[in-house]
């Protein structure tokens, strides 16, 4: 019965311990920001994703933003309208498309944007981890992009994508399940010795 408590008390204890810091790295990478930079012909084309390790099933928040950094004003130009929504955010796994935006409502229409110098213009989507056919994604690393999509002719050149790489883990409850589990399964074979 000594030894049954005891058993108990310890399977207890690394229930706990494992809870507390699944917590612990769920909020340290909750911090972590991933980010990359191409300039390009006086022009910062930056994205970002608002953090780099995500548990399955949350969003992942995208910011693509082109910055002007040259001396001369920018324009930015786009076969359709509306200009706010001229982004195109895409989610690739071994080089396999698995979701983008690309779909979403637009209508025939040149429109365009200028930049002056250091002035930026920011586009932003959430991605809530589901697949082109509206399935939810495994755990495992991701390529997730940003791009200005429809441009005009002549003006490809400042069609210039940024990648972030960002890793999706099982969640923190699952983890914590399967510790328990393991740990339970180590015991009871402990025990029948």
């Amino acid at each position: 019965m000594r030894k049954r408590r005891k058993n108990l008390k310890h399977l207890v204890f690394v229930s706990i311990a494992i809870l507390v810091l699944t917590g612990l790295a769920s909020e340290a990478r909750a911090n972590l920001v991933d980010s990359n930079s191409i300039i390009k012909d006086d022009i910062e084309y930056y994205f970002q994703t608002d953090k780099s390790v995500y548990d399955l099933g949350e969003n992942v928040d995208m910011l693509y933003r082109v910055k002007n950094i040259g001396d001369e004003s920018v324009m930015f130009r786009f076969r359709y309208h509306p200009v706010t929504d001229r982004c195109n955010f895409m989610v690739d796994k071994d080089g396999d498309r698995i979701w983008d935006n690309l779909n979403r409502p637009k209508f025939p229409a040149e429109t365009s944007f200028t930049l002056s110098l250091g002035e930026s213009k920011s586009f932003n989507w959430s991605w809530d981890m589901t697949d082109l056919s509206n399935n939810q994604i495994l755990p495992g690393i991701y390529d997730v992009t940003g791009i200005l999509g429809d441009l005009s002719l002549g003006y490809e050149d400042k069609y210039v994508p940024v990648s972030v790489e960002i890793q999706v883990v099982p969640e923190p409850a699952t983890i914590c399940l399967l510790g328990t589990g393991i740990i339970g399964i180590l015991s009871y074979r402990k025990r029948k010795k």
